[in-house]
């Protein structure tokens, strides 16, 4: 697989036949061979995980297909997915799981790889707010959790966000304790590119530092097997 980081929650995952575009909301998409089969997805409207532009890429790419959260309202041809919902779109099988910020985690197959994709699932913990939030975001992150317990994730997309202070990494840690997926990639740090590096260096994160990539820049590449 080779993945690449455009920005932000945004990667494409090219595998030998088809190709997956998860989250676009900026930067340059990486040149793909026609041959190849172009799947799409957006797992909510938020504008940091959902850009119009993508509706371009069929111009270039003919046999292309979105896959959007059914909270995205469009007049454009695409498949609509809520949460804990799956389908078959014979080279790719999709499950959706239930954010608790706004519209669906992807859990996708194709090729005989699995590959999960947070969109803004996440445990969220925003220090000051009331301590019922806090539960709330706990419930319902473990919740969903346990859909993927089980599963073996060959890749992964999720949340490693500096806003959050210093409860930036558990959801992180809660996903790589209990899901134990073979490679991960953190996202959505807003161009905070730093807090990737300090995860990895510090108590937080340093025994995941074989699972978790170190992501520096948009347009970085990666070859996972």
């Amino acid at each position: 697989m080779k993945v690449t980081f455009i920005e932000h929650s945004g990667f494409s995952v090219e595998l030998e036949q088809v190709v997956l575009i998860f989250d676009y909301c900026k930067g340059v998409i990486p040149e793909y061979p026609r041959n190849k089969k172009i799947f799409v997805f957006v797992s909510h409207s938020h504008g940091d995980h959902y850009n119009p532009a993508i509706w371009k890429l069929k111009e270039k790419y003919p046999e292309i297909v979105y896959i959007l959260s059914d909270d995205i309202h469009t007049k454009e041809k695409a498949v609509v997915m809520s949460p804990h919902e799956t389908k078959d779109l014979d080279e790719v099988q999709i499950e959706t799981l239930k954010s608790n910020d706004l519209g669906v985690a992807f859990l996708v197959k194709a090729e005989g790889k699995t590959i999960y994709h947070a969109g803004d699932l996440n445990w969220w913990h925003w220090n000051g707010e009331a301590e019922e939030d806090h539960l709330y975001y706990k419930k319902t992150f473990q919740h969903e959790m346990e859909r993927l317990k089980g599963k073996q994730i060959d890749l992964a997309f999720m949340l490693l966000d500096p806003r959050q202070e210093d409860k930036y990494c558990w959801g992180m840690n809660y996903f790589l304790e209990q899901i134990h997926p073979k490679c991960v990639f953190p996202m959505h740090c807003f161009g905070a590119y730093k807090i990737n590096r300090h995860y990895l260096r510090c108590s937080d994160g340093r025994k995941w530092a074989e699972v978790v990539q170190n992501i520096t820049r948009p347009g970085q590449a990666f070859m996972i097997e």
